[in-house]
């Protein structure tokens, strides 16, 4: 890896259009993505982090895209990405999250994004071993009422101190 990417200690590990950063070029950060047509810093695969060393970053955000299914990447999934793969999405979850906690520092946080708009939060959180510390929901006007998005906060402590 460059030093201009060794440097950064935040990893967007499924960076899109950044549309929830507010400084969509946040200097401490690698946009990581699988696709090439969104810019990212890294093209690469959240479940597979070997371009990164262990304990590389203090912060990692996790947005993954919330739809199972197989539809063309057209208007919303065009932006967003390609749609879960209903057979694998889980293990993915699963693989995902062990790869975020050995590039994570200790003490290093992971900010996880989720929409139930297909899915739901129980079955999702049910790919990860590890409890959140806390999380929150987004309400608002906007939002439909089967569809809500969380926020929950992961840590990476030693073993026993979960």
């Amino acid at each position: 890896m460059s030093s201009e990417i060794t440097n950064k200690f935040i990893l967007d590990a499924t960076a899109g259009f950044r549309g929830m950063w507010f400084n969509k070029k946040h200097p401490n950060t690698i946009y990581f993505d699988c696709r090439q047509e969104v810019d990212p810093d890294i093209i690469g695969n959240y479940c597979h982090l070997k371009q990164f060393p262990d304990e590389s970053f203090n912060l990692i955000v996790f947005d993954p895209m919330y739809r199972p299914g197989t539809n063309g990447a057209t208007g919303f999934l065009k932006s967003y990405g390609a749609p879960l793969n209903p057979e694998t999405w889980q293990s993915e979850f699963r693989k995902a999250y062990k790869e975020f906690m050995r590039v994570l520092k200790p003490r290093g946080i992971l900010i996880f994004k989720w929409s139930t708009y297909r899915i739901c939060l129980k079955t999702v959180l049910a790919c990860f071993p590890d409890k959140p510390l806390f999380g929150q929901r987004t309400t608002g006007h906007q939002q439909k009422k089967h569809s809500k998005t969380y926020w929950f906060c992961f840590m990476k402590l030693a073993e026993g101190k979960k």
